[in-house]
């Protein structure tokens, strides 16, 4: 398998975490691609966007979700997410709050990379108002269940773990600690972990 990625992508790091954690990394190539500049990424996936998955049997699989659920299939130890009760809804939502911080964190970084590029600033409005709203309501919630992180890596730790450190990379002055000690505590212990030490953007 071949991995399309950008190193500082919190959605292919998710992935390559995922892949770390499941033991399938020694099966897959990583390639950096750079989204906004390569327009050869669309050959592979059409929406020009990172990470995906260049399968052997199949066709490309694109969105880190999908890609991995699919490296959960392929993978025979514990599952990330669990195949059914209330746990793997527990595991699906808290995934789903992650990576909607992520996914507003984005939106303000590329705002911010608009602007640079332009010379021109926005002026702080509504939108920009919803993102950070967005980010600190999950992490709220993260917080307040930083124990069913804890209890076992999942696709909700994995992707809570990336989003936070995304934070840190990217928004160095977000007091994103404050008030949250219990989620702030779960992450620098998961932090430790090999997966996500070989997978830091800031290294290289």
């Amino acid at each position: 398998m071949k991995l399309l990625y950008s190193p500082t992508s919190p959605y292919a790091r998710k992935v390559l975490v995922q892949a770390h954690e499941t033991g399938l990394m020694d099966r897959i190539e990583v390639v950096s691609v750079k989204p906004f500049e390569d327009d050869s990424l669309r050959e592979t996936n059409p929406l020009g966007k990172v990470p995906a998955l260049i399968r052997e049997d199949g066709p490309a699989l694109f969105d880190s979700t999908v890609i991995c659920d699919y490296l959960d299939h392929l993978q025979g130890g514990e599952k990330l997410v669990p195949e059914g009760g209330e746990e793997r809804w527990d595991i699906l939502r808290l995934h789903a709050t992650a990576q909607g911080v992520t996914d507003a964190a984005l939106n303000l970084r590329q705002q911010a990379m608009r602007e640079e590029a332009t010379g021109t600033a926005v002026a702080k409005d509504w939108w920009v108002d919803r993102q950070y709203a967005a980010i600190n309501a999950g992490l709220d919630l993260l917080d307040h269940e930083a124990a069913t992180l804890d209890r076992s890596v999942s696709l909700a730790s994995v992707a809570s773990a990336c989003a936070l450190d995304y934070l840190q990379f990217r928004f160095a002055d977000h007091p994103w600690r404050s008030g949250r000690s219990d989620l702030a505590n779960w992450f620098d212990r998961f932090l430790d972990r090999p997966s996500m030490q070989a997978t830091d953007p800031r290294q290289g």
